[in-house]
């Protein structure tokens, strides 16, 4: 295994000089986003997960769009580590993560599943939406989570832990159930599975780092109206807190915006800024709530003027 300088390869200088383990990229390694912005605070911890400093199970909250799953994804492309993401719902059953006995080249067998994989060839996998899986599922990965052997009952088999193996939770909730009524497929977890995570919050960023996500993911969006941008989604994220709005503008659906803007799909309409907002977040809400961020924007365009 070799290393990597992590001021370089995450893009911050105060990194710079810092070795930490890599390995040579796969064919189950993410590939890099390079205009993807890492948040100091939150890479520290992700490195010492990384690193098995502490244990080897992370779970990663936050709302929509913040980032949650493309954080692992990046930290993994980073080092050159291959990483699975496994989508998760309340139909996910455990066949689905360890695997199940089927037919093999004619003959019956056991077929391995992802994480299985993942534990012997010292992988990455990723529960994205975590929180939906049947606590009766995710209470069979105890002993995994804490760094433990997993035996396989069919076979008869048990599976050590490669000393690279991770694991990496991402969900809307903290997996002790949704009190804001907007995650209703979530689960609330067995007290002794998230006994076993480090728990890391990703929220929204602060408006520096998110104009910067911005004007990184969309450079031909002018400054000041990425700056707009910006504010109008603050301002849609304080009308949902204030229960005036029923979905906040993301992260994700800020970039969206921004890349419907660069694209020039409605650079010959009246308000081509309106126009963006509409068809990547507003033409997705109520007809008043629709009014409502029409007249939150219209009111942030106000003191500076812009026009389109």
């Amino acid at each position: 295994m070799s290393t990597i300088d992590l001021g370089a390869a995450f893009g911050i200088k105060e990194l710079s000089g810092k070795a930490f383990p890599a390995k040579k990229s796969g064919e189950r390694t993410p590939s890099p986003v390079f205009d993807y912005v890492f948040r100091m605070d939150i890479l520290r911890k992700m490195l010492a997960w990384a690193g098995g400093i502490v244990t080897t199970s992370i779970y990663i909250s936050g709302p929509a769009g913040s980032g949650k799953t493309s954080l692992v994804e990046q930290v993994a492309a980073r080092i050159g580590q291959a990483c699975t993401t496994l989508s998760c719902n309340s139909r996910t059953e455990k066949a689905d993560i360890v695997g199940y006995i089927g037919l093999q080249e004619g003959k019956t067998a056991f077929i391995e599943g992802p994480l299985v994989r993942a534990m012997r060839l010292g992988e990455w996998i990723t529960f994205d939406e975590g929180d939906a899986l049947p606590p009766s599922v995710t209470i069979t990965l105890n002993r995994v989570l804490e760094g433990s052997p997993l035996v396989i009952p069919e076979t008869g088999d048990v599976i050590q832990p490669h000393p690279d193996f991770r694991v990496a939770f991402t969900g809307n909730t903290h997996g002790r159930g949704d009190t804001t009524g907007q995650y209703r497929s979530r689960n609330v977890q067995d007290a002794a599975v998230l006994d076993r995570f480090l728990f890391v919050e990703v929220g929204y960023p602060e408006s520096t780092e998110e104009l910067n996500i911005l004007t990184r993911k969309c450079p031909n969006v002018p400054e000041d109206i990425a700056a707009i941008l910006v504010q109008f989604a603050v301002e849609t994220r304080n009308a949902h807190e204030a229960g005036e709005l029923s979905a906040a503008l993301s992260t994700r659906g800020l970039c969206r915006i921004g890349t419907i803007l660069d694209s020039g799909t409605f650079a010959k309409k009246e308000d081509p800024l309106w126009e963006s907002i509409s068809f990547g977040f507003a033409d997705g809400l109520s007809p008043d709530e629709r009014l409502g961020v029409q007249k939150i924007l219209e009111t942030i365009k106000q003191p500076q003027g812009v026009q389109l």
